[in-house]
């Protein structure tokens, strides 16, 4: 029996969504799970879902469980479903209005442009929270996620959980339907491939009895009424060649080349979901009040509910997954070379398998470069923003917002600073504390006392799991089979042995020459169990190190005599979740004027052998993909 848990279970979803599960041929019993920390919205939900069930005649096999505290329905779940909304209401003027102010014009802002940050700001720390309790409570559940921003969440969702997961929208089975009206034929015939990222994926296959229909198409978006029903994306197929999948007013905002004057907005942009200035922060109040509204008379039996089961795609994986009945679904998903011209550290949107063995999705191919392009450029804006809140960077969150097409088009850095600053300050007691408010910047100048990361050093081949309580300092360093390797980053990481060979220990080990005597911390980040040695003397150990890697989550003082000194760290794959370190060092021994005027290269402790990779095979994209260019001969 099925256990189906709805987080944010007091949105509009709950009502579409439970209806079409209900619907799953052979699906007679389970437990509906309810969560909302609005209690009133969540007693309003139960009364809708009892009263769908008894409609449905499923009253009996169907058990509800419900509460505002998500932990005491979690247990148990086999799918989990996240439609939760995080200060929307609150924060849509601020999210709106100061932008606005910087030139900024914004229709939805909610999934990229300094809206969608801010959204990501205040949803994506709870739900890493939630996927943490998913993780002790329901580890064996499929992960669903209807929350925007899709591509930020799916993003910071899966360098979060090694769970099944997946970001669902409804914009590629909307917006297929209406590229079928538009041609004039009938959906099933219509035979289609579409990828990208959500929100902004590409038709590039339609065809009809074997007929390509992008002629037909761009012919179609010379036609007034269709110029008029889809003004920008008329435009797309018109220039670009390819038809994308998000309503006019998203889309707008996700270029560069709409919102920037008055004149294109005229041009382009229509009232409402197809462009209007401050649709979303005007209307969506007013919007949630309406929908509360309907839902109590669909409760109390004021209104009529529609028993049908509609287009998204949650019961299609429930039912594939289920019943091993083999769904395809559209979903943003991590990019493993789904989409080798886009970034492979990003998410993207493309077909997925769904059955009994979860999900597995498609490979798709390149995507016509002039798409491909605009892709990334929205990827630059999801990265930075992800890895702002899982590094607690908040530079790394302005980066975002000056990475913005739309807020690039129109503003200076300085101006975009200005502005994250005044966004910063208006939605402080929603945002986490460390973006809230500036850190104080002590007033150091010259050289810091701290060296660079360590980015060569000595690695051992994967060597079988022990546990870390067991391990002593090596006698033999033969046997760990280490071999000198140049990290690219800050990180020492070792992500696809270490995945493949699951639970095991691996070993890292560098040098450092200090010019005196010295007193120092080593400053460590780790993402498993870890223990490190100084000297074969052990200083640290953490059994319970988890993901994500952070750097400096460590700092182990020690006394540095003049001389070399070596530094061993033992790590703990963690099943294959762990992939790596962070290491450097801090001189700690300094005066307040040291502090203050900083200490040059000659006082702090140096790294033997210490080499940034360079040249083009490291910089390159096609090195990077392993991918060769035409006539080059492999070495």
């Amino acid at each position: 029996m099925p256990k189906i848990t709805l987080l944010g279970a007091g949105s509009g979803f709950t009502q579409p969504l439970f209806t079409d599960i209900l619907n799953v041929e052979g699906l007679n019993e389970g437990v509906i799970g309810l969560v909302d920390i609005d209690g009133a919205r969540l007693d309003v939900n139960v009364k809708l879902m009892r009263r769908i069930l008894d409609l449905m005649g499923k009253s009996k096999a169907w058990k509800i469980e419900a509460s505002t505290d998500r932990r005491k329905v979690m247990k148990g779940t086999d799918y989990l479903i996240s439609t939760i909304e995080v200060s929307g209401v609150p924060c849509v003027r601020h999210d709106n209005d100061i932008p606005l102010k910087y030139g900024i014009d914004q229709c939805i802002g909610d999934t990229i442009g300094p809206g969608g940050v801010m959204k990501t700001l205040r949803t994506l720390p709870p739900f890493i929270g939630i996927l943490e309790d998913a993780k002790k409570l329901c580890p064996n559940a499929l992960i669903l996620n209807y929350t925007n921003p899709m591509s930020m969440m799916t993003l910071g969702a899966v360098r979060t959980t090694n769970q099944p997961f997946v970001g669902l929208c409804h914009s590629v089975q909307g917006n297929s339907r209406q590229i079928s009206d538009i041609l004039g034929i009938p959906y099933e015939e219509m035979e289609w491939q579409c990828a990208g990222v959500n929100h902004m994926a590409w038709f590039t296959v339609l065809r009809w009895k074997g007929h390509d229909m992008h002629a037909r198409l761009r012919a179609a978006a010379e036609r007034p009424e269709v110029i008029e029903a889809f003004p920008i994306r008329t435009d797309l197929i018109k220039n670009l060649g390819y038809f994308s999948t998000e309503s006019c007013g998203h889309y707008s905002e996700y270029v560069p080349y709409y919102r920037k004057r008055k004149d294109l907005l005229q041009k382009h942009c229509r009232q409402g979901y197809k462009g209007g200035t401050s649709f979303y922060a005007d209307n969506w109040p007013n919007w949630r009040k309406a929908t509360d509204e309907r839902r109590r008379e669909m409760a109390e039996g004021k209104r009529n509910i529609s028993l049908n089961r509609g287009h998204e795609y949650a019961s299609d994986i429930i039912e594939g997954h289920l019943f091993d009945r083999k769904k395809v679904i559209y979903a943003s998903v991590k990019n493993t070379g789904l989409i080798p011209n886009l970034p492979q550290t990003g998410v993207v949107e493309v077909a997925t398998l769904v059955d009994k063995r979860g999900f597995m999705p498609c490979y798709f191919g390149d995507l016509p470069e002039q798409c491909a392009a605009l892709c990334r450029s929205n990827m630059a804006v999801f990265e930075l923003t992800v890895q702002g809140v899982l590094d607690q960077d908040r530079e790394a969150v302005i980066h975002a917002m000056m990475m913005d097409p739309l807020s690039a088009a129109v503003c200076s850095l300085g101006e975009l600073r200005s502005m994250a600053e005044e966004l910063f300050a208006a939605e402080k007691e929603f945002i986490p504390k460390w973006c809230a408010k500036p850190k104080a910047v002590a007033a150091v100048g010259g050289c810091p006392p701290i060296t660079d990361f360590v980015r060569t050093c000595e690695v051992s081949k994967i060597l079988p799991h022990t546990a870390l309580a067991q391990v002593a300092y090596p006698t033999n360093m033969k046997a760990l089979g280490m071999a000198a390797r140049t990290f690219g980053g800050n990180f020492c990481q070792r992500h696809e042995e270490l995945d493949k060979a699951g639970a095991a220990l691996v070993y890292y080990a560098c040098r450092i020459q200090c010019p005196t005597a010295m007193k120092l911390k080593a400053l460590l980040g780790y993402d498993g169990p870890v223990k490190m040695w100084i000297d074969g003397k052990e200083v640290f150990s953490d059994p319970n190190g988890t993901n994500p890697a952070k750097p400096d989550a460590a700092k182990i003082a020690f006394t540095a005599t003049k001389g070399e000194h070596e530094v061993l760290v033992a790590l703990d794959s963690n099943t294959g979740n762990a992939w790596g370190i962070f290491l450097r060092f801090e001189r700690v021994d300094i005066s307040k004027r040291d502090q203050i005027q900083g200490l040059p290269p000659s006082k702090l402790p140096t790294l033997p052998g210490t080499r940034f990779e360079g040249g083009v095979e490291a910089v390159s994209s096609m090195s990077a993909r392993h991918v060769e260019a035409k006539g080059r001969k492999k070495r």
